[in-house]
């Protein structure tokens, strides 16, 4: 399948963003984006799933929102590792990643903290809307979202306050979020945030890292003491739409030099090269296996609280599961 991008930057990707959205259909072995008003780009991605026997189209589409420090070439470069990985784990939907004007700049934190705050509700109604909306008679394809880092607070402000812009009977499947750059309390039970979640999400899964040097950045940047819940994980009151997946584990057994320990880029961003989280990714948004029978994780005795196991399945074991998983032909 080829490769689609909304972005809110300007076409010559300078600092302000975009005044209106730009929809972007991407060439995946690297040539320019070629930019399509909304009508054809949403008809072209739903025509990208073939209709079934019963002349219903299936499948499912993944919205993957980046985080801070990520200029629009690294965007690019991301959804293509992002689509390559998530196919070697067998996804077979459609990826669209949600670019927002973050500044590519280690030192434009807050900068790109506004920009998100901005950015947040366009992901509602510009994206996840759009495309529900294009969604007539024949037609059952499923909306996730995947995020990353401040990503993530894209995604919380845009699921909290989107009510304002859009009516309220928006809804994905899987709500996915690694390494939140999100305050930890905002998922605590009966937080405008955590109704949000539930009302709009299926489930939400939070893979955790507590190793994370550039949370703890995070925290110091914006002089506050809440901390950030990709580090620490949920509170113990999180609903039960939530769960936790520590990766501290496999953050261990794959960098155990002190150099990666000490690393903010490192400790923030391994899972994308870690197979084992891909597959644990994929069986989430395959949705027919339980959460607490996942064969790439282990239960704590907490309830929804999980390790994600240091390697991955093996090719036979995996490609069982997902079998046991999918419920779409998007999963194979």
């Amino acid at each position: 399948m080829a490769g689609y991008m909304i972005t809110l930057r300007t076409a010559d990707d300078g600092g302000d963003p975009s005044p209106t959205p730009r929809y972007l259909k991407l060439d995946n072995a690297g040539g320019e984006p070629k930019e399509m008003l909304a009508g054809p780009w949403q008809a072209e991605i739903i025509a990208q799933f073939p209709k079934a026997a019963d002349n219903t189209r299936y499948g499912d589409i993944i919205f993957f929102v980046h985080g801070f420090n990520v200029d629009f070439e690294s965007a690019l470069q991301g959804h293509r590792q992002r689509s390559q990985s998530l196919a070697a784990a067998g996804f077979k939907g459609q990826v669209i990643s949600f670019d927002w004007p973050s500044e590519g700049l280690t030192f434009a934190y807050l900068a790109d903290r506004n920009h998100a705050r901005l950015a947040a509700n366009a992901l509602v109604t510009c994206g996840i809307s759009l495309l529900r909306d294009a969604q007539v008679d024949g037609c059952q394809v499923n909306l996730h979202v995947v995020a990353h880092s401040m990503g993530c607070f894209v995604v919380q402000q845009a699921f909290t306050w989107s009510y304002q812009d859009v009516p309220p009977d928006w809804r994905v499947g899987q709500l996915i979020m690694a390494a939140a750059d999100v305050d930890a309390t905002a998922f605590s039970a009966n937080t405008p945030s955590a109704k949000a979640f539930g009302a709009h999400a299926g489930r939400l899964t939070a893979y955790c890292d507590r190793y994370d040097k550039a949370l703890a950045v995070s925290n110091a940047k914006r002089l506050e003491l809440a901390p950030r819940m990709g580090r620490v994980g949920l509170p113990d009151d999180s609903p039960d739409i939530m769960c936790e997946v520590d990766c501290s584990d496999l953050f261990d057994a794959a960098y155990p030099a002190l150099s990666d320990h000490l690393s903010p880029e490192t400790t923030h961003g391994f899972y994308f090269d870690q197979p084992v989280f891909w597959q644990d990714v994929v069986l989430t948004l395959a949705g027919g296996i339980d959460r607490a029978v996942m064969p790439t994780r282990a239960a704590r005795p907490a309830v929804n609280r999980f390790v994600l196991e240091s390697q991955p399945l093996a090719q036979a074991d995996y490609d069982t599961a997902l079998r046991r998983a999918a419920q779409s032909p998007s999963f194979s």
